[in-house]
C-alpha cells in the first residue's frame, strides 16, 4: 500500500442565477431546472388546433437562445393521435378539420415570419 496521498478530480455543478433577454412573444415561463445553458428556452403561448372540438395539433413559438446548433425562432408543432378506422362521414369531417388547421398553422407561420422579419407580434 502506498503512503502517497490520493486525489480525484471531481466534477461540480455550479448553480447560480442568470439574466436573460426576454422576447416579446415569450410567456415568461421557463426552465427552471435547467442545469445548462442550451436547457433555456423561451417559449411562447400554447395554441390548440380544434376545429370541430377533437384536438389535431398543439403548436407554440420556441427559440433556445443558447443551443450549440440553431438559436432561431421556430413553431414547434405536436400532433395528437388521430390513427384509427373511421367512417366516410368522419373521414369527410377529418379532411375539414385538417384544412381548417392548415389555416390556423399558416397564420401561426405568418406570425413566425413576422417575429424572424423583425417585426415582433
Amino acid at each position: 500500500m502506498s503512503t502517497e496521498p490520493r486525489t480525484a478530480v471531481v466534477t461540480l455543478l455550479v448553480t447560480k442565477s442568470l439574466e436573460i433577454d426576454e422576447p416579446d412573444w415569450c410567456t415568461g415561463r421557463h426552465n427552471v431546472r435547467a442545469q445548462f445553458k442550451v436547457d433555456i428556452s423561451h417559449d411562447g403561448p400554447e395554441h390548440v388546433i380544434a376545429p370541430s372540438g377533437e384536438e389535431l395539433f398543439r403548436a407554440f413559438l420556441t427559440q433556445a437562445p443558447f443551443a450549440t446548433r440553431d438559436r432561431s425562432v421556430g413553431l414547434y408543432i405536436e400532433a395528437s393521435d388521430f390513427t384509427g378506422t373511421h367512417t366516410p362521414d368522419e373521414v369527410e369531417q377529418f379532411a375539414d378539420d385538417l384544412t381548417a388547421a392548415a389555416e390556423q398553422l399558416r397564420a401561426l407561420g405568418r406570425e413566425l415570419a413576422r417575429i424572424l422579419a423583425g417585426g415582433g407580434c
